[in-house]
């Protein structure tokens, strides 16, 4: 019996140290900056990337200050990044310039990023 116990609980513990991961990698991707106004002066800014069913749109967490511009919409880049498990509501502004939900994407953590020429 003690062994049965032994056993169950040497099992119970290796599935709970086993790691499982949630993301994605891609490595040397093409892709574009998108910029969703959500209000006034309120911009989030995304990364489209083509698909067999269209571009896909993530929302990157760690998006360097350099590309956090207006004028980087449409700016084509090559990156390599994560897929990340959660997800980021994206928003946009209603005539009385107040934020509403339009749709969520996944989030994206960038581990390395250039423009494309």
């Amino acid at each position: 019996m003690k062994k049965v116990f032994f056993l169950i609980v040497l099992v119970i513990s290796l599935t709970f140290c086993t790691k499982t991961s949630n993301t994605n990698s891609f490595e040397g991707k093409e892709g574009k900056i998108r910029i969703y106004v959500c209000t006034r002066g309120c911009y989030q800014y995304l990364i489209s990337v083509p698909s067999n069913s269209g571009d896909t749109l993530f929302y990157p967490i760690n998006l360097s200050n350099d590309y956090e511009q207006p004028e980087m919409d449409g700016v084509k880049i090559t990156l390599t990044f994560d897929i990340l498990g959660d997800m980021t509501q994206i928003y946009y502004p209603s005539p009385d310039d107040f934020p509403l939900p339009l749709f969520q994407v996944k989030n994206i953590s960038i581990t390395k990023m250039k423009n494309r020429k």
